[in-house]
């Protein structure tokens, strides 16, 4: 069974690709990454707190990442896996992840903040937007990455919001109702037809977003 907590050298092998891929990001190469995630509507401070990263040149491994962003998954312990997002709607799948990696939550680090309530997204662009209006957030890579222990993290909490996309053939509420009954306190939220956490914010607002799970910040 691989190890959920990665051994020394690839925990090694991760931050150098990450300082890496951040570098490649904010340096010449990665303009067009950087224009890509600036109208995702990720902020700055968004995309430095996170890690994000340009695949400019791929370490051993990662080479079918050529040209992607690079997704660190950061822990207290450290960064224990990466995936990669195509930019835009080019060749290739939309995301990557390293063969053998077993499923984890993205932003665990959401976690250990002090706090009644959490949101639970489907991706990693939709937990990095909902942490960005001021939410606790972190998110499972698709229905299939979410494991029944995962629920375990959540306990405590007066209310965990679960926000469904629609804008992807029911997946969204699919992800949603798979979860929620593992939870205490669970509260489905799902976005207006046609949008998931992303596309919502980008044409309402963060506010819109805060409103729409009826938190007051």
């Amino acid at each position: 069974m691989t190890s959920i907590v990665p051994e020394p050298a690839l925990r090694s092998f991760l931050e150098e690709a990450t300082a890496r891929y951040e570098a490649a990001l904010h340096g010449p190469a990665g303009i067009h990454a950087e224009e890509y995630l600036t109208n995702r509507g990720l902020s700055e401070d968004s995309v430095r707190s996170l890690r994000l990263g340009y695949v400019e040149n791929p370490l051993p491994g990662h080479e079918s990442a050529h040209g992607y962003i690079s997704v660190p998954y950061l822990t207290r312990a450290g960064i224990v896996s990466v995936r990669f997002r195509r930019i835009g709607d080019g060749e290739g799948p939309k995301y990557r992840s390293v063969p053998g990696d077993p499923p984890r939550i993205y932003n665990a680090n959401a976690l250990l903040e002090p706090s009644d309530f959490i949101a639970i997204c489907e991706g990693e662009f939709d937990t990095a937007i909902t942490r960005q209006v001021g939410i606790p957030a972190v998110g499972i890579a698709g229905v299939s990455a979410w494991k029944d222990y995962f629920a375990r993290c959540f306990k405590g909490y007066k209310a965990v919001y679960i926000l469904a996309d629609a804008d992807d053939k029911g997946q969204g509420m699919e992800f949603a109702e798979k979860v929620a009954p593992q939870i205490n306190n669970a509260r489905i939220s799902p976005m207006p037809g046609g949008h998931d956490v992303n596309s919502f914010f980008l044409e309402s607002g963060g506010a819109a977003l805060l409103d729409r799970l009826e938190i007051k910040k």
